[in-house]
């Protein structure tokens, strides 16, 4: 019977770790377009809410805020 390879735990984590950092990566970059534009939009058409932040404040929080939720089990 042949021998089935296993990736090691380590191995697993650290490609989760690469992937929610290119989730992360492609959702801020979504979220910066998208508060970017809110920006040039009337405050009651914002997709986000502005709580003060700076633009890449926002973006940051909302990618941190959904990131998560993809690698939930």
């Amino acid at each position: 019977m042949a021998d089935i390879a296993r990736p090691h735990h380590t191995e697993l984590r650290q490609r989760d770790r690469l992937e929610f950092r290119v989730l992360l990566g492609a959702l801020f970059t979504l979220f910066l377009a998208l508060a970017l534009v809110g920006r040039l939009l009337p405050q009651a058409w914002r997709p986000l809410r502005s709580t003060g932040k700076s633009v890449i404040g926002e973006a940051r929080e909302a990618a941190n805020t959904l990131a998560p939720f993809a690698f939930m089990r």
